[in-house]
């Protein structure tokens, strides 16, 4: 019986990420395959840190007030204009700082006789109080001077990293390619949602489930597809989805029954492994490549598909698109009734978090724990991970599955 971290890393082991060059209006969501180097300084000038008036210090002698005519304005986005001896000039927050004074600096329009807020420019304006040794000032590159990185290799573009891209003037970047995954559910049962149910069928939730986990990990795109309990019908499936897709994962058909035919159709492939993980539930795994695309094979069973998707897909679909960042985890008090931990394997709980406390409780999903109990999994929040023991542990560490 394989660990989970053996079986983890034969699945990252098939990672194969490829690199591409997309403008970088394009290519948010991506992690960055080589550095991005700043084309701007942040601030590109020296600018004003708040609104008020520049002003000669050597023009503040004394204890103040000190009342001073007004030579001009530099509103945001405007050229600086000079501000001779004994002047001073009203600025706005952004503005540039003429750079030909070296003891210029800028006083809060709190700390005059102005009133804040859009009035006209005065012939002259007394000054409060002045603090000379904080002159409100930005000094250009004082956050990321030219050349400097921005966002390292790994670096997810999202909206933060997006917003420092273009503030340095990146204007292309050396992206990781999103992987294109398939999902390949399995089973006459299975019937596609809401298409109509007969008989003993049942409503296929695997294939959104595991479609959506897919997406939210970062897939380029995803594509749906069944195949009956017949080893033709799946192992053309197979074919066609291995060929046209950076990932293939299939739910169901790993076990030893009669009809498990992704067992019956891969095990041939002499690079599929086969067996258990010393997990609760989804003991029953695959990894291993057909038609030169990664194929996991993860039970059939809704939670237990749920659980190992977190655990060996949304890895490997991180691992192809170079996304570096940890995954989020917290640590949580177990709430009264949580299931005990298993004598020889590790339980893999999905909980809902409550953070009303000093301390996020985790809730188990349903007070029965079963790997059919697809109903239950609502409003999930994180995988509990209860390593062998003998009783259950009154904190527990939950790998976040939402953000």
């Amino acid at each position: 019986m394989r660990t989970i971290d053996e079986h983890l890393a034969e699945v990252l082991a098939l990672a194969t990420p490829r690199t591409q060059s997309l403008l970088l209006v394009d290519a948010t969501g991506h992690a960055l395959a080589s550095p991005a180097r700043a084309r701007f300084a942040v601030p590109p000038f020296d600018n004003a840190a708040m609104d008020g008036f520049a002003v000669r210090a050597s023009d503040l002698d004394g204890d103040g007030p000190w009342t001073l005519p007004v030579a001009g304005d530099i509103p945001a986005g405007a050229d600086p204009v000079d501000c001779p001896q004994g002047h001073v000039v009203r600025i706005m927050t952004g503005a540039p700082i003429p750079a030909s004074i070296d003891d210029l600096i800028v006083i809060p329009v709190e700390q005059t006789n102005i009133e804040r807020g859009p009035v006209e420019l005065p012939k002259q304006v007394t000054i409060n109080g002045a603090d000379t040794k904080r002159g409100h000032i930005r000094r250009a590159g004082s956050d990321t001077p030219v050349g400097a990185v921005v966002a390292d290799v790994g670096t997810v573009i999202d909206a933060p990293t997006l917003a420092a891209l273009v503030s340095t003037g990146v204007r292309e970047v050396e992206v990781y390619a999103l992987p294109r995954v398939a999902v390949i559910t399995t089973g006459d049962e299975l019937v596609s949602w809401p298409e109509p149910i007969t008989g003993a069928q049942i409503p296929n939730s695997n294939a959104p489930l595991l479609a959506q986990i897919a997406r939210d990990a970062g897939a380029a795109e995803v594509t749906e597809l069944h195949a009956s309990d017949g080893a033709e019908d799946f192992a053309r499936t197979l074919n066609q989805a291995a060929k046209t897709h950076d990932i293939v994962v299939t739910a169901g058909g790993v076990s030893a029954g009669a009809f498990d035919v992704v067992r019956h159709v891969a095990k041939h492939n002499g690079s599929m492994w086969f067996g258990h993980v010393a997990q609760r539930p989804g003991g029953p795994q695959g990894v291993g490549v057909s038609a030169g695309a990664p194929l996991v094979c993860l039970p059939g069973n809704p939670v237990a598909a749920f659980v190992s998707a977190h655990m060996y897909l949304v890895p490997l679909i991180r691992a192809f698109a170079g996304n570096t960042r940890p995954r989020p985890q917290v640590r949580a008090i177990t709430a009264e009734g949580f299931p005990q931990p298993h004598p020889k394997v590790t339980r893999l709980i999905p909980v809902r978090l409550d953070y009303s406390g000093a301390e996020p409780v985790a809730h188990a999903f349903s007070q029965h724990v079963g790997s059919h109990m697809v109903a239950s999994l609502t409003g999930i929040d994180g995988i509990a991970h209860l390593t062998p023991g003998d009783e259950t542990p009154k904190h527990v560490h939950v790998m976040l599955t939402t953000l």
